[in-house]
This record gives structure tokens, C-alpha cells and sequence, in this order.
């Protein structure tokens, strides 16, 4: 599976990042980066919530991955327009916007397919990744998933959780990493496009803790089942 991202800036330069996926389990092709770098070292701002032993993990996954896109934006403010154009397999979607909204779904598609053990639990939404998605349709893509994953715990003899008791905590985490990964990112001298476009992420991980206007707003589309 392959993901491009495009970048054309209005004085003609353009970022182009080519994002190779397995095709069985959605995880990330290593992107090039100077592993004599110590900002991706995993003990660098290591994630409160990482399970990785910095005796047998010398990396972290994301900022390994995540690197190579941060250094190619450093000198770049937020505010900058772009066209970003996001091409797949199956189709091509473009948006006229600011820099850091067209860099922040690609630094989410990053961080849940690079391989770290909290966030590999959003690998499954590359499936259908959607880029410049809003809040209900983030909602929407996320809910459906943590469902799906838990028919497929059933059926595998495992607990489920159909009341979703546990879906809010999955995305307290990703705030706590989040929170890592800003302490990373202000090492990085430059501009604010970067961290910026995080905060973008940050305020999208806020979302799993829907409230019950949501599942208003969610339940005519299912009237269907409802009423049989």
C-alpha cells in the first residue's frame, strides 16, 4: 500500500513524501534519517506511556520516522500556503490550506504506523486514512474501529468492550505522548510549523472523549437498525 503527500508552496517549491505500507499489517517502511541523531534515541523525552526497554529498543519508532519529515519543515511558519495533495491507490485528494493542516494528517499516519506499541492501535484507520478529516468524521472512523477490534477480540475467546469503557483511556494516552513528543519537537531550532501541526493532532486526540450530543447527532444514521 503506498501513501504520497504533496506540498506545493506558492513560490513553486514542492515537499513530496513517499509512505510505503506493509500490505498485511499497515506498518511503515523505515524512512532515511541519521541514526547518529540523539533526538530519535528512545531514552530522548521518552513517552511516560512507552513499554519499549531502551536495552533492546535503541530508537524510538516515530521520532525515527518522524524526523525525516520535522527537518524538512523546520524553516517553515504554520501559516504558509500550500496545496497539499494526498494520492493513494484508489484516489487523489487535494486542499488548499495552511502548512500545518496539510502537515498534520501525515505526521498521524506516521505516528500509528511506525510501530509504536500505544499508538499501533490506530494503524487499522490507515485502512481508510482521510485526510483533512473533521471532528465527527474522526469520531465516526475511530468508534467504528475500536468496535470492529472488539468482535475481533471475541472471536478470538477474548473480553470485549462493548460499552466502550476503555476507548476514552486509549486516547488519554496518546495526550500523554503528545505531550512527549512536544518537549521533542522544541529542540528542533526552526519555525512553528511543526509544532503546530502537532497541536492539530493534540486537539483531534481530545475527541475520544465524545459526549452524548455526538451519539445524538449519530443515531438518526442508524435508524434503520433501530427500528427493525
Amino acid at each position: 500500500m503506498k501513501i504520497k503527500y504533496e506540498y506545493f508552496f506558492e513560490d513553486n517549491l514542492l515537499e513530496s513524501f513517499d509512505l510505503n505500507l506493509d500490505d498485511t499489517d499497515l506498518l511503515l517502511e523505515p524512512l532515511p534519517v541519521n541514526e547518529k541523531d540523539s533526538w530519535i534515541r528512545l531514552e530522548f523525552h521518552q513517552c511516560e506511556e512507552c513499554p519499549l526497554d531502551t536495552g533492546t529498543h535503541k530508537y524510538c519508532p516515530v521520532a525515527r520516522n518522524l524526523l525525516y519529515v520535522l527537518l524538512r519543515f523546520k524553516d517553515n511558519f504554520s501559516y504558509d500556503r500550500v496545496l497539499t495533495r494526498v494520492t493513494t491507490g484508489s484516489r487523489r485528494v487535494e486542499k488548499e490550506n495552511s502548512l500545518q493542516e496539510g502537515l498534520s494528517p501525515l505526521m498521524g499516519l506516521i505516528m500509528a504506523t511506525s510501530g509504536c506499541p500505544v499508538l499501533d492501535r490506530f494503524r487499522p484507520m490507515v485502512f481508510t486514512h482521510l485526510p483533512f478529516a473533521d471532528e465527527n468524521e474522526t469520531i465516526y472512523r475511530a468508534v467504528s474501529t475500536y468496535l470492529l477490534a472488539q468482535y475481533l477480540k471475541e472471536k478470538a475467546g477474548k473480553e470485549a468492550d462493548w460499552k466502550l469503557e476503555k476507548f476514552q483511556d486509549m486516547y488519554a494516552r496518546i495526550e500523554k505522548i503528545n505531550n512527549s513528543f512536544f518537549k521533542r519537537f522544541r529542540v528542533i531550532e526552526g519555525k512553528d510549523a511543526n509544532v503546530n501541526a502537532l497541536i492539530i493532532l493534540d486537539i483531534f486526540a481530545k475527541l475520544g472523549t465524545f459526549s452524548d450530543s455526538w451519539l445524538a447527532f449519530a443515531k438518526p444514521l442508524f435508524s434503520a437498525f433501530l427500528n427493525d
